[in-house]
């Protein structure tokens, strides 16, 4: 009898592993199709019943998330602390997935964690590349280039871990003179070819890098800059760029590239928009996530939600982005209607 109990618990387990993981797997599809109704709680009941992935997964897209949906911009605080957190039982104090694996001991969620602290770290770089999370080395490479000493920098930037697309904006941190030298930078990034032209002293290039540098109303977004058509391309082409050129392309068939160029410069220029990553990578691939509904959610939300300044109205009105494109614009009205 107890052998044949021991057979049964062992047949059990299997099945029972096997329907988690595609519990697991139909929660993620269903996110990456931009559905959080229904994807968020499935998410969050597995996580309260002590799945790691599902924990880990949660926490990140938590804070990954860079345009809201109506739903979840809906949630009350005490909603939103139920999907994402664990409900300590104390007077509305919850705690995150996050912080809770990394206590067990789990070294992808130590590693995830260290990265919300704002401390220059170069073997965190390492550690999250060790663990698959490419991706997620973007803001310690940031951090480094903020508040990490010159030799520390320059280290970095040497490495074989450097993300090459933040090059011009570390290298601008070891010489911040230069106005929006970051921006000059991307700029010669995407044109390497006419590097020697894109000057701080040239009006062009200087409109130009203040747009890539921190985004609309910073820089040049007229149709007359000369680099305009450049970065056009660039945001058509770039592998990152991939949910904003597919949004447009689907979107704004017959505006395709001012569509991209109002996009990239309502997302807060270059480093703003490179930053639209998958929320865990050895979990959801970044071709899997670039190629997503969700990633081209992101992006339509994160331009068309984006403020002056929080509370104080949107960042470019509706003549202003149509200037850029009308498609855009129009795009943009139907979105923020959602939200109303």
């Amino acid at each position: 009898m107890r052998n044949l109990f021991l057979a049964l618990v062992l047949l059990w387990l299997p099945a029972t592993l096997w329907a988690q993981e595609g519990r697991l797997e139909r929660a993620i599809a269903l996110w990456l199709e931009g559905n959080d109704r229904d994807s968020l709680p499935m998410l969050a009941e597995l996580a309260q019943s002590g799945d790691a992935t599902a924990r880990i997964l949660l926490a990140q897209i938590d804070v990954k998330d860079r345009g809201h949906s109506p739903f979840r911009a809906g949630l009350s605080p005490s909603e939103a602390r139920a999907l994402f957190r664990r409900d300590t039982g104390y007077g509305g104090f919850s705690q995150s997935w996050l912080k809770i694996e990394a206590e067990t001991g789990n070294a992808l969620a130590e590693a995830l964690l260290a990265t919300r602290h704002p401390r220059p770290d170069p073997s965190l770089i390492s550690r999250l590349r060790g663990l698959g999370e490419v991706e997620a080395t973007d803001y310690p490479i940031r951090v480094v280039a903020l508040y990490a000493d010159t030799e520390t920098k320059r280290r970095v930037l040497d490495s074989d871990e450097m993300m090459e697309a933040l090059r011009p904006y570390v290298e601008h941190q070891l010489d911040p003179v230069v106005q929006h030298g970051d921006g000059l930078g991307a700029l010669r990034q995407m044109a390497p070819f006419a590097a020697e032209m894109i000057r701080a002293d040239d009006p062009d290039s200087a409109g130009m890098a203040g747009l890539l540098a921190l985004g609309f109303a910073f820089g040049d977004a007229s149709a007359q800059n000369r680099w305009r058509g450049l970065v056009e391309e660039w945001v058509l082409t770039a592998s990152a760029m991939r949910p904003m050129a597919d949004l447009c392309r689907e979107s704004c068939p017959g505006e395709v590239t001012g569509c991209g160029f109002a996009m990239l410069a309502l997302s807060g220029g270059y480093f703003e928009a490179i930053r639209l990553d998958t929320p865990l990578e050895s979990v959801i691939s970044q071709e899997r996530f670039l190629s997503s509904p969700r990633a081209r959610l992101m992006t339509l939300r994160r331009a068309a939600l984006a403020e002056k300044n929080a509370g104080r109205g949107w960042i470019a009105s509706y003549d202003e982005i149509a200037e850029m494109s009308q498609c855009a614009a129009d795009l943009i009205r139907e979105t923020r209607a959602g939200y109303e």
